[in-house]
């Protein structure tokens, strides 16, 4: 059965007293990926939800329905129009979505998630997602006409983890190859290498105050030479205006 990839594009946390938390995503569909529907229209060109609930693992009743996909269809309403979209709905157990929190209040998304939501949904009907091939090429087709409602069997995250630049060349931060360095959800940001130094500062503004002294002078004496030609102009003006 095909998996289906997402890419998370905002998130926001609900929290309320005595429920569940969840966190809501506004999703896209994984660059690269396409899903087909039964429409004509293609699932990559929708704008979806995803929202994940922390569940209690004592609350888990061992089934493998960890969630559902859902397809709502464009509204036709006058009053109310908006175009398709789709949600998907998963629970997390309360370690796992912690970590996602984490991640999501630093700042940070998953990189990618996957859900696995094509079982077929009995011995005698095919799954609501699967594979469709037309002019010998294989697509994933989701027969929304049929099914708008897909179980979410499994699902993955890909989060971000950062790995600190090391000082030394092997592969650690102490220099000893006995510790790992690995922040997660965290910006990692080290210092350029090029910083101006104390006594390179104040050469500079030596060679500033330097350039600005050579330029005054220049200024001036070029002001003398102009006043010395102006002067020199109206005399020999006057001198031919009198013998005229």
């Amino acid at each position: 059965m095909p998996l289906v990839s997402f890419r998370p594009t905002k998130a926001r946390l609900i929290i309320e007293d005595n429920k569940s938390s969840v966190l809501v995503m506004r999703v896209i569909v994984y660059r690269g990926d396409s899903v087909k529907l039964a429409t004509g229209d293609k699932l990559e060109d929708l704008t979806g939800v995803l929202r994940i609930r922390s569940k209690d693992d004592a609350a888990r009743n061992g089934g493998k329905d960890l969630g559902t996909l859902v397809y709502i269809a464009e509204s036709e309403l006058v009053a109310d129009p908006s175009p398709a979209k789709y949600q998907i709905n998963v629970a997390m157990s309360i370690a796992k979505f912690d970590t996602l929190v984490r991640v999501a209040l630093s700042g940070r998304l998953p990189t990618k998630f996957f859900v696995d939501a094509g079982d077929r949904i009995s011995r005698t009907e095919m799954p609501g997602l699967g594979y469709e091939v037309r002019g010998g090429k294989r697509t994933k087709f989701w027969n929304t006409l049929a099914h708008r409602t897909l179980l979410v069997t499994n699902f993955s995250f890909i989060l971000p983890i950062d790995v600190p630049e090391t000082r030394n060349g092997n592969g650690n931060g102490n220099g000893n190859g006995n510790e790992t360095g690995v922040v997660m959800a965290h910006d990692t940001i080290s210092p350029p290498s090029g910083a101006a130094t104390t006594a390179q500062v104040a050469e500079l503004i030596d060679d500033l105050l330097v350039f600005h002294s050579e330029t005054k002078h220049t200024l001036f004496a070029l002001m003398c030479i102009l006043g010395v030609i102006a002067v020199a102009a109206l005399f020999i003006g006057l001198v031919l205006f009198h013998r005229a």
